[in-house]
């Protein structure tokens, strides 16, 4: 399901496959949204940097594993997952490509 806000929607892709979508709103905007996976290596200040990406690809590809499988996905597991991918990106594991990463869609009129 992609979910719309009144600035568009966001949407999520690892390997090819959509995962996620998010609204985008005055709010809740794609920078918003992208300094979540800022916070999350933040926050895991003191935890080696190859533990951490070897931690958020593992989430990232069950993740993947779920959707592929038509199995459910709780809404914590999408916000977790939005979290990994940003942080993924912006250690520059993965690349914002055809692929991985995001796309920002408008609403339409």
């Amino acid at each position: 399901m992609i979910y719309n806000g009144s600035n568009g929607s966001l949407c999520l892709y690892y390997k090819g496959l959509l995962i996620s979508s998010f609204p985008l709103t005055k709010r809740k905007t794609l920078d918003a949204y992208l300094q979540q996976g800022d916070e999350l290596i933040r926050s895991s200040k003191g935890i080696n940097i190859k533990v951490q990406i070897k931690t958020y690809l593992h989430f990232c590809n069950m993740i993947h594993s779920r959707k592929k499988n038509n199995q459910g996905i709780r809404r914590g597991d999408h916000i977790y997952f939005l979290n990994c991918l940003f942080a993924l990106m912006r250690l520059r594991i993965i690349d914002n490509d055809e692929l991985n990463g995001f796309m920002c869609f408008k609403k339409k009129k």
